[in-house]
């Protein structure tokens, strides 16, 4: 991708939204970065569109870290400064790495903006303040999500630990929720903050996304943070903003995998055959945007202290656990951030013709997939082949650490297998009436 690059990374001031803008910057700062080679094995028609160009040190790349608690964003903007000019400084110098990272530091913008996912309003307002701003995105990274957790059974964990250990981390049951959360939209909380709110912002700045193959000669990306939690744990019908479910947050992520296998197939079907009513204004007509799903893995991140722990240093004790599952043979069990956002950052900079799609075999079919026995697809997995719906990218190691991007097939919910265009419909005619009702509200 050539031209200035202009980056939104929703939670950008901890977790893994900020070891994402301290991995981009990193990769940015290289004139070779290893996250932008191809690693799949697709057979794209002509081989140079798997050619990296290399970017000039000067292109420039500006992160708007969106965040909703603006004195700790400022605090992380500074960290990741410091971050760049640490990694900078272990370069030889006089090399070609170090020259160029010193170039590409001066072209490096990280702007804060205040985004409230569980506000529509603060996300509208983003949207019009970032429109005013800038001319174009080139990514939209929606990282950000909270759960209703209550507490964690620390028996149960224990016995899943001692019994399926690897089970235990990759697929916890024993990370308790509580349903009924509403926001003061009166929507429910863990869906409208990682899931509609993210909606709403691709909404808002549409336009944006729509204007960066004119600016850049490249389409921009829309990278949708799902989960290895991902799980149909709801009630299409009754329960879609998931406040009776006691399961939101993994429901939340299943919708995110729904929402943007969706977004994409009508985006592919639109530069195939024109844009596909009803809605067709909701994608992009001519591949100006993709969406695609990544995933973290499994990382230490601040979300445990929502599990209320009572257990003095238990950070250490599930450092110590990861390590050990991780050296059992999960792949998907990560100890830092940085290595936590392999995946969004290969996804982000790649070049779209290596990116698999669900017609390339590159995944396991999800009944290989060695699912629990409390999880929603083993049984169905039990049954026979299930279908593929998408592709999930995710953060992998091997045991000795050693980082890779992985994908996962997200299969079918067969009992609903248009759930994914049902829902659509139901965000967009919500998304309208809260846009409706700011345009009434400010007449």
């Amino acid at each position: 991708m050539s031209g200035e690059l202009v980056i939104v990374v929703t939670g950008a001031n901890g977790g893994v939204g900020f070891g994402i803008c301290h991995r981009l910057l990193v990769q940015l700062s290289s004139p070779h970065p290893s996250d932008a080679q191809p690693y799949f094995d697709v057979a794209p028609a002509n081989a140079q569109e798997l050619e990296l160009p290399q970017r000039p040190p000067d292109a420039g790349v500006t992160i708007i870290m969106a965040c909703r608690d603006p004195r700790r964003a400022q605090d992380a903007r500074q960290k990741l400064y410091h971050l760049l000019d640490e990694h900078i400084a272990t370069l030889q110098p006089g090399s070609e790495e170090r020259s160029y990272a010193a170039a590409f530091r001066k072209s490096v913008r990280l702007d804060v903006e205040k985004l409230d996912l569980s506000s529509v309003k603060s996300v509208l307002d983003f949207g019009k303040v970032v429109s005013q701003k800038y001319e174009y995105i080139s990514h939209l990274i929606f990282n950000a999500g909270t759960a209703t957790y209550s507490h964690l059974d620390i028996w149960g964990f224990i016995y899943d630990l001692l019994t399926e250990p690897i089970n235990a981390v990759e697929h916890p049951r024993r990370n308790m929720q509580v349903n009924g959360v509403l926001s003061d939209d009166n929507l429910g909380y863990t869906w409208q903050c990682n899931v509609f709110g993210h909606y709403v912002l691709y909404r808002s700045v549409q336009q944006l996304l729509l204007a960066c193959p004119r600016k850049t000669n490249a389409p921009a990306r829309v990278l949708w943070m799902s989960s290895l939690d991902a799980e149909p744990t709801f009630d299409p019908k009754e329960d879609w903003q998931l406040t009776k479910t006691m399961h939101s947050y993994n429901a939340s992520k299943f919708q995110i995998d729904l929402i943007c296998a969706e977004l994409e197939r009508r985006t592919l079907h639109a530069m195939q055959n024109g844009p596909a009513p009803p809605m067709p204004d909701l994608v992009a007509p001519r591949g100006e945007f993709h969406h695609y799903i990544v995933s973290p893995g499994i990382t230490p991140t601040n979300m445990s202290a929502l599990l209320n722990i009572p257990i003095p240093g238990y950070q250490w004790l599930m450092l110590l656990a990861f390590y050990i599952v991780r050296f059992l043979g999960s792949p998907h069990v990560l100890t830092t951030l940085y290595s936590a956002a392999v995946a969004a950052v290969h996804l982000a900079l790649v070049p779209l013709r290596a990116i698999p799609t669900v017609d390339d075999a590159v995944h396991a079919p999800p009944e290989e997939v060695h699912w629990p026995s409390w999880h929603s697809y083993y049984d169905n997995a039990r049954n026979g082949p299930l279908r593929v719906l998408t592709l999930r990218f995710g953060a992998e190691n091997d045991r000795w650490g050693r980082e890779r991007t992985g994908v996962m097939a997200v299969p079918v919910w067969e009992k609903y297998p248009d759930l994914g265009e049902t829902l659509l419909e139901k965000y967009e005619r919500l998304y309208q009436s809260f846009v409706h009702a700011e345009g009434d509200a400010s007449v």
